[in-house]
């Protein structure tokens, strides 16, 4: 009876250790943002840089990226302008600010050094942040990720009128910019319901993505980016000095960002995987895009 006892003693010990409660607070950067952060999951510390631009990182915990919670301590931040966080007109949103706030937030947590996983848009945030502090990470991971924002939209341009069976030419007018071409092709795919065919293969994975978003959030920093030219720089030049581990996991039928767009980075020590999902791959199969983390980050000192 006594053994029986502690046996079961023991496995709810296990049980209850192995359930970490996720935490969330706001910190303060040194210019006076507070910015939301959300912790979850134990191991090595990985900072998630979400996408959008100015989306925030529930897209990516609540539809089976917490899967990765298994193998690393999860610091979710919701960027400046973006979810719940701060931000409005009088707030800096350049790049070299947005990296300035990775390191301080790594800073005021403690870590000598940690990960970072960057989701669509967050790719480019994430290269820099690495080209600018190699010494403060130790590996980077990227998750259906743009390098180069001109290149990512004419991929979306090209395969939304393919979608819509209509020729290029009636959406490029001759002076229009490239988000005035694409704007008249989301305007189409959404009157006639097609936007998902862009992101997924599965028309209900959209849905699932669109009921995590909350309109409520703060979208500051999505509207202001568009002016912001230094985010349209070609960081494909740039990952060819980041020094550090990567791995680089691409959606065979993303073509928000490109299904071929990886091909153009020029990471020195980067590992490809391609899976057969769009978009989102830690949706789509969170099982197999679990086990490329697990194993790359078991790599890492």
């Amino acid at each position: 009876m006594k053994k029986l006892f502690l046996s079961c003693l023991f496995l709810l010990f296990f049980a209850v250790a192995q359930a970490v409660p996720a935490k969330s607070f706001y910190f303060t950067t040194s210019d006076s943002v507070k910015l939301y952060v959300r912790i979850a999951g134990e191991g090595k510390p990985c900072l998630f840089v979400h996408g959008g631009p100015g989306s925030w990182p529930k897209i990516y915990y609540a539809l089976g990226g917490d899967v990765t919670e298994q193998d690393m301590t999860m610091i979710y931040l919701d960027q400046r302008g973006s979810g719940r966080s701060g931000g409005d007109d009088k707030t800096d949103y350049s790049l070299n600010r947005m990296v300035k706030d990775f390191e301080e937030l790594r800073e005021h947590l403690g870590y000598s050094k940690w990960l970072v996983m960057a989701h669509s848009f967050g790719g480019t945030q994430a290269t820099e942040y690495a080209y600018q502090h190699p010494a403060s990470i130790n590996g980077v991971i990227l998750v259906a990720s743009t390098l180069h924002l001109k290149s990512s939209l004419e991929s979306y341009i090209v395969e939304g009128a393919r979608i819509l069976n209509k020729p290029e030419s009636e959406f490029r007018k001759e002076g229009a910019s490239v988000g005035e071409t694409l704007g008249k092709v989301v305007s189409q795919l959404n009157e006639q319901d097609l936007m998902y065919k862009v992101m997924y293969p599965k028309k209900e994975m959209f849905a699932q993505m669109n009921a995590v978003m909350d309109t409520t959030l703060n979208w500051h920093f999505g509207s202001k980016v568009w002016d912001l030219h230094e985010y349209e720089q070609d960081f494909t030049q740039k990952s060819a000095s980041v020094k550090v581990p990567v791995l680089v996991v691409a959606g065979k039928y993303d073509y928000s960002v490109g299904p071929q767009h990886y091909r153009l980075f020029k990471f020195p020590k980067a590992t490809y995987k391609t899976m057969a999902t769009g978009h989102c791959p830690y949706q789509e199969q969170p099982e197999e895009f679990g086990k490329y983390v697990r194993k790359f980050v078991a790599r890492l000192n």
